[in-house]
């Protein structure tokens, strides 16, 4: 009677040190998912602030201790995608599919993006269409799916029609660092080689928090040495041309003036268009508002809105910009102001035969003023994201934009390019993965075989 009287105490502390161990490890359980919906809600916040190399820590956090987590994988993803990282993405996206295909409802949209930038142009189709048949109207029309799956035809039609006279060279480790490098220009005289980084060295050395978590950019230049046939070591070091915010290379004057952009909180409206006097001893003025000295003129340039790349001709008789302001035919156009006498013109907008219903980010008019470049991602003849574009014939008769083609377009981003006075070397900002250096590097690329100042 004893023994069965403590055979039974035995296997009831065994029950209740079961029960008490169960209960605690699905205490545990839920105490982990807790914490890791609370890292998630984190991690969200952090990207749609813009803090994505936070974000991302954050989702791998998360994925380390829950592999199966499609919400942080496709926050992986996405962080990945913006870091301009596509392989990464491609993984992160693939593994938010496989283990939950309805994770995120922009899911399909991602994966689209990400073949598409990787030149899967077959699997992005099939995930454009597949995400058309389930999004809301709104986001068919945001994300212009209609548009992407045009380009994507266009781009497919390209595939065996690279321009094999076309020769693109990385510009070296002595221009490019680890840093996104971007909007070149070269001077008229081809004495100057002038673009923007954002490096550690970035005048005052700090970061912006309240966007992308990365440095503020700054104007760079180089100098032709003719003894050598090299550029010399890119200097920021430019007298009171860049600020402790956000400067960039625009392009040169005939003189070797020098048109930047300005984002100074506090001063510029927007981003505003600058422009710097050259002193002929490898140095410029303080920065001022363009035309400065006709106020009212300056001031239609820079408006309220975002102004972002200017070009002018040789003569001065046209200056080319791209504004943000809401008479445009997309989110950015390209307008110009026609010198007449000593003033200029009202901004005009060069119309929807060159602006799209997207973007139109940099512009550059060639010295002669015939020759007008521009980067879009707006229109049906697109091999993916922005590609070049080139019209002839001049201010008022500008031909059909024409898409300058593979190798230079590619289905990632060729958002900045400047063409030499002879028109036979174009300078690019790009993602090109020829000696590339760890981010958008800046190419010198051979276009002679185009000759584009005949046509």
């Amino acid at each position: 009677m004893k023994y069965k009287i403590l055979q039974d105490l035995i296997i009831l502390f065994v029950i209740i040190c079961f029960t008490n161990n169960n209960s605690l490890g699905q205490e545990n359980n839920i105490i982990s998912k807790t914490k890791s919906q609370l890292k998630l809600t984190e991690s969200n916040q952090l990207f749609y602030q813009g803090n994505i190399k936070t974000a991302l820590l954050n989702y791998r956090e998360i994925i380390a201790s829950n592999p199966l987590n499609s919400k942080a994988q496709f926050g992986a993803a996405r962080c990945y995608y913006k870091l301009n990282d596509y392989e990464n993405a491609k993984y992160h996206v693939e593994m938010a599919f496989k283990n939950d295909p309805n994770s995120d409802e922009d899911l399909y949209y991602l994966m689209a993006e990400v073949y598409f930038r990787l030149g899967a142009l077959e699997k992005a189709k099939i995930n454009y269409e597949k995400y058309k048949t389930i999004c809301s109207k709104q986001k068919l029309k945001e994300y212009n799916i209609d548009l992407k799956l045009r380009q994507l035809e266009y781009s497919n039609t390209t595939l065996n029609n690279s321009n094999e006279k076309i020769t693109i060279t990385n510009m070296g480790p002595m221009i490019n660092s680890k840093g996104p490098e971007y909007a070149p220009s070269i001077s008229i005289d081809g004495k100057y080689l002038m673009f923007t980084s954002r490096r550690p060295d970035t005048k005052g050395g700090n970061v912006d928090h309240y966007y992308d978590h990365q440095y503020f950019s700054d104007i760079y230049l180089s100098k032709w040495d003719s003894l050598t046939n090299n550029w010399s070591k890119p200097s920021n070091k430019l007298g009171r041309i860049n600020t402790e915010f956000y400067d960039a290379s625009l392009s040169f004057k005939a003189d070797n003036s020098i048109i930047i952009y300005r984002n100074i909180m506090g001063v510029t409206k927007s981003g505003d268009i600058y422009e710097a006097s050259y002193s002929k001893n490898d140095s410029w003025s303080s920065p001022k508002p363009i035309l400065y000295k006709n106020k009212a003129i300056s001031n239609k340039i820079n408006s309220s809105y975002f102004e972002s790349s200017a070009s002018i001709t040789e003569d001065e008789s046209f200056i080319y910009f791209v504004s943000e302001r809401v008479s445009g035919f997309g989110k950015t156009d390209i307008y110009c102001v026609k010198k007449e006498g000593k003033n200029y013109s009202e901004p005009i907008n060069l119309g929807n035969n060159i602006n799209s219903p997207g973007d139109e980010k940099c512009v550059f008019i060639h010295p002669s003023g015939d020759l007008l470049f521009f980067t879009s991602n707006g229109r049906d003849e697109s091999i993916g994201s922005y590609d070049v574009y080139y019209c002839t014939g001049g201010y008022n008769n500008w031909s059909e934009p024409k898409n300058i083609g593979r190798p230079i377009n590619t289905t990632l981003e060729e958002k900045t390019i400047n063409i030499s006075k002879d028109g036979n070397t174009a300078f690019v900002g790009g993602y090109y993965s020829i000696n590339n250096q760890g981010d958008a590097d800046l190419y010198k690329i051979d276009i002679s075989s185009l000759n584009l100042l005949k046509k």
